[in-house]
């Protein structure tokens, strides 16, 4: 008899032996991954201490005091953001390479927070040409049709010394739009259509990070989907507000799609170079042949990290040569 019994309890043992190796029967651990977060001072590794925050979309967050540092988190989207602390006397550019990432489960992302120590510099800014469709044009007028996207391209330089060190900028692109209505009548107001897709504004060669993107009307902030009002005759002031990491001693050239012509419903409209995208869009359909508007353009670039500007009376341009567009659909007369 006892020796029945201790079989069936010898028999019980290997069972629960082998269902705990095969794993059958336990919950499964979310395993997570890893975060580390690091900081740079002028292109090296810099450790100390430095505070900034890991949000996920879901969930508590994670502070942390000090560089290096590595935390186990959860899968999802992580945000990083820089709350304090650093090299003394440097300047924090940015998180690269992005200050969003998705974290998988047994993988590892990294944040790394750049500062740089600041030098000299003088930033500059200079209005190139109108463009139409990608295309420069002198000043002048112009009759274009549907779909078509009237832009500008400007020129714009940190010079200095230290040749490829990264700098944080804030650029302010404006226009003034003076709606004339058809030539002869006196008109309504026009609206346009805050579209301010992120596209809509780039540089050649690509900067090192867009950090933010905002469309004005004469100097409030207007949300995408809105509505601006331009009444007739009376110009009205256009901007777009952007934030780029650049390289000191690199010339680059800012194209802006400040206002596209929507193309009527049922139109096939190729777009390329992102012409697609823009700052504001005229969407009155349906529009009526001989309307037409006047632009001029300007804009200012000031240093906000990275670099002292040792002239700031050049930070912005003069106003362009205007621009007059008039919009007809179908042969002109």
């Amino acid at each position: 008899m006892r020796r029945k019994i201790f079989s069936i309890w010898a028999i019980l043992l290997v069972l629960v032996v082998s269902l705990g190796v095969l794993g059958l029967g336990c919950p499964p651990v979310d395993g997570g991954g890893t975060i580390e977060v690091e900081a740079t001072l002028d292109g090296s590794p810099w450790s100390g201490a430095l505070d900034y925050t890991l949000t996920p979309d879901a969930g508590s967050p994670i502070s942390g005091a000090s560089v290096p540092g590595s935390h186990n988190a959860s899968a999802g989207n992580w945000t990083c953001s820089y709350d304090g602390g650093g090299p003394p006397g440097a300047d924090f550019i940015h998180i690269t390479p992005d200050s969003t990432q998705e974290l998988s489960d047994g993988e590892t992302i990294t944040f790394t927070l750049v500062f740089v120590t600041p030098q000299p510099v003088n930033a500059s800014i200079q209005f190139e040409t109108w463009t139409i469709n990608g295309t420069p044009v002198p000043p002048g007028f112009y009759i274009v049709g549907p779909g078509t996207v009237i832009d500008a391209k400007y020129s714009e330089v940190v010079a200095g010394n230290n040749t490829g060190q990264p700098v944080k900028v804030k650029e302010t692109l404006m226009t003034t739009y003076h709606w004339k209505g058809i030539e002869g009548e006196q008109g309504a107001a026009k609206s346009l259509h805050v579209v301010n897709a992120w596209g809509a504004v780039w540089g050649e060669p690509p900067f090192e990070k867009k950090l933010s993107q905002q469309a004005t009307f004469n100097g409030q902030p207007v949300d995408p989907c809105t509505k601006v009002q331009c009444p007739w005759c009376e110009p009205q002031t256009l901007d777009v507000e952007i934030e780029t990491v650049q390289k000191v001693g690199t010339n680059y050239t800012k194209n802006v799609n400040w206002i596209r012509f929507k193309p009527p419903q049922g139109l096939t409209q190729i777009m390329q170079g992102g012409l697609d995208e823009v700052v504001f869009e005229d969407d009155n359909l349906p529009f009526a042949n001989g309307e037409t508007f006047d632009m001029t353009a300007w804009a200012c670039i000031e240093v906000e990290a990275g670099g002292v500007d040792t002239d700031p009376l050049d930070d912005c341009c003069a106003a362009s040569p205007p621009i007059s567009i008039m919009y007809w659909e179908g042969p002109f007369p």
